[in-house]
C-alpha cells in the first residue's frame, strides 16, 4: 500500500460499490486513488474506511453491537477484559478483538446484548463461579451489586452519530487539543472545528471520534444540545467575553489537563483540522460549512447530518 501523499498524475477517486460480508451483500462508498494510466490501488487508512462502512451495515441489520457499547457494557461493572471473556464464555484475545472493532457472530452479540442486564450478567457471573477463586467471585459480585442499574448508552450509536457512543471524555479531549493548539476558541468556532474533526475522521476511517450528532442550523453544522454538552465537558470551563461594542460570546478555555484517551489516528485527524482552520474566523468557518453538502440538504428543515455526507466534504 502507498501512503495518502498523490503523486504527479494521480488524484482521489469515489464510486458506489458492492462487498459480500458473511455471504451478505452491502453497497458503500468506495474511496482509492487512480493515476493518469488508469492503475487503482488504495492505502491502509482508505481500506480501513471502506470495510467498516460494510461492517456498520452488518451491524445495524443484525443488531449486533458497536465497540464503543461492548467496552461500555465491560466498564459499567469495572471490570476487565480478560475477566469479561471469561464471565461471558469467550477467549481474552477474541473479546478484545470484538472492542477493537473485529465483528461478533449474531449468537456472540446476543450474550453481549443480554449482558447489559444486570440480572442477567449476575447470572453469567454464578455460571463462572466454579473457574473463580472465592476471593475473586465475591470481589466481583460486589462490583456487579454496586453498578448503577443496567447498561445505557447516552445515544444508540447510529448513521448520526459516526456509529459511536457520545462520549463526554473524548469530546473533552477533542476540544482541549484543539484549545492548546490554537488557543482559547469560542463556542460558535468550536462548534465547526468538532464537526470537521468528527466527519473528516469518518470520511478517512468509517467512524466517527465522538458520538456527537449535528443538526444544520443556519450559522451552520451545530452539536445537537450544545449548551448542555459543553457544559458537562470535565477540564472544560465556559466563560462570556463581551466586546468592547457590547456584543458578546462564550469563550471556551482548558482549566486542567486529563489523561488523553484518544487513539493515534484520532489525534492525527485534530492536528489536519488545526492546521486547516487555526488562521479562520467563526464566520468564515461557518461560510465553509455553508458549502457542505450535508449542511445544504438538511438546512431548511434542521435536521441531523448523516456521517455519510463526509465523502462529500470539499475539505479531505
Amino acid at each position: 500500500m502507498k501512503n495518502n501523499k498523490l503523486l504527479p498524475g494521480e488524484k482521489y477517486f469515489q464510486e458506489v460499490r458492492t462487498a459480500t460480508f458473511r455471504k451478505e451483500e452491502y453497497s458503500y462508498i468506495h474511496t482509492g486513488i487512480i493515476d493518469e494510466n488508469g492503475e487503482m490501488w488504495t492505502t491502509t487508512e482508505m481500506d480501513e474506511a471502506n470495510i467498516f462502512q460494510v461492517y456498520n451495515k452488518y451491524r445495524i441489520k443484525h443488531g449486533i453491537p458497536f465497540p464503543d457499547e461492548i467496552s461500555g457494557i465491560r466498564e459499567h461493572y469495572g471490570l476487565s477484559a480478560a475477566k469479561m471473556a471469561q464471565i461471558l464464555g469467550f477467549g481474552i484475545n477474541q473479546y478484545r478483538m470484538y472492542e477493537d472493532g473485529e465483528v461478533p457472530s449474531v449468537s456472540n452479540a446476543r450474550t453481549i446484548i443480554a449482558a447489559r442486564e444486570k440480572d442477567v450478567f449476575m447470572s453469567f457471573v454464578e455460571a463462572s463461579k466454579s473457574e473463580m477463586s472465592e476471593q475473586e467471585y465475591l470481589r466481583i459480585k460486589k462490583k456487579v451489586e454496586v453498578a448503577d442499574g443496567d447498561y445505557k448508552p447516552i445515544v444508540q450509536p447510529s448513521e448520526y452519530t459516526g456509529f459511536r457512543s457520545l462520549s463526554t471524555d473524548k469530546v473533552a479531549n477533542v476540544v482541549r487539543l484543539i484549545i492548546s493548539t490554537i488557543g482559547s476558541t469560542f463556542v460558535t468556532k468550536m462548534n465547526k472545528l468538532l464537526f470537521y474533526v468528527d466527519f473528516i475522521h469518518y470520511k478517512n476511517h468509517g467512524y466517527g471520534i465522538t458520538g456527537i450528532t449535528y443538526k444544520a442550523l443556519p450559522f451552520g453544522p451545530v452539536p445537537e444540545y450544545w449548551g448542555t454538552l459543553y457544559s458537562s465537558l470535565p477540564g472544560i470551563d465556559m466563560e462570556e467575553f463581551v466586546y468592547p461594542s457590547g456584543q458578546s460570546g462564550i469563550k471556551l478555555e482548558a482549566i486542567e489537563n486529563t489523561d488523553n484517551i484518544l487513539n493515534e489516528s484520532e489525534l492525527g485527524t485534530i492536528d489536519k483540522v488545526c492546521a486547516l482552520f487555526s488562521n479562520m474566523s467563526a464566520g468564515e468557518i461557518s461560510q465553509t460549512s455553508h458549502l457542505e453538502k450535508g449542511w445544504i440538504e438538511n438546512k431548511d428543515t434542521r435536521s441531523p447530518i448523516s456521517y455519510q455526507d463526509a465523502f462529500a466534504l470539499n475539505l479531505c
